[in-house]
């Protein structure tokens, strides 16, 4: 597997140094699982650099509960001006209020991610979805938001995980979320990657 060959001829853009725009605010948006692979996130990095984007304009979006670890093992990875951000689930001055769900009930998101020009998360994709996967868009939602959002995703029952999954969808849809990178992992292994449009990502991963 060649990350640089894939992520710099994204699926359904054209390459990667043409995607770049000057001061937009480009944000890494990892996982739970590759938020602990520091130099997974670092290698990313290195390539969009090397493709144009401008490190000051990179930042990295990790949770509270991330920083200690970021501060050990990531951050002296990254070039000084690629920041990385800590989202605090309980604090309401770090979320901002993208819309409301078929239930009317809030999305309160990160104001990171509503601010950001372009977001690129970073996932696995699982063939068989373990009870807390909700898709692609894992990565940003309920990850990313409130702590009352993400207890409700906690305690629902999995009969309802196809409705949860759809909520997650209309999240990234109402971000406009249109770049991701995921890793299938098979036998504790990653055996092949996609980026580019989530939707051509899914049916490359769907392959196999």
């Amino acid at each position: 597997m060649n990350l640089n060959k894939i992520l710099t001829i994204p699926l359904g853009f054209p390459a990667l140094s043409r995607i770049v725009f000057p001061n937009d605010r480009v944000l890494l948006v990892p996982d739970a699982e590759y938020a602990e692979e520091p130099k997974t996130l670092a290698d990313i990095v290195t390539v969009l650099l090397e493709n144009g984007f401008n490190a000051e304009d990179v930042q990295i979006l990790l949770t509270d509960s991330e920083e200690f670890t970021a501060s050990k093992t990531l951050q002296h990875r990254l070039p000084s001006e690629v920041r990385i951000l800590f989202h605090r689930p309980s604090r309401r001055d770090y979320h901002a209020l993208l819309g409301v769900n078929e239930a009317n009930e809030p999305i309160s998101l990160c104001r990171d991610l509503i601010d950001a020009d372009l977001i690129i998360s970073v996932g696995r994709f699982y063939a068989k979805q373990p009870q807390h996967y909700f898709g692609l868009h894992t990565a940003i939602f309920p990850r990313f938001s409130d702590s009352a959002t993400q207890h409700r995703f906690a305690e629902t029952k999995s009969a309802k995980h196809r409705q949860l999954q759809a909520e997650v969808d209309e999240v990234a849809k109402l971000l406009g979320v249109i770049f991701t990178i995921q890793f299938l992992r098979e036998h504790g292994k990653p055996t092949k990657i996609a980026a580019g449009l989530p939707e051509l990502v899914l049916e490359t991963l769907k392959k196999g």
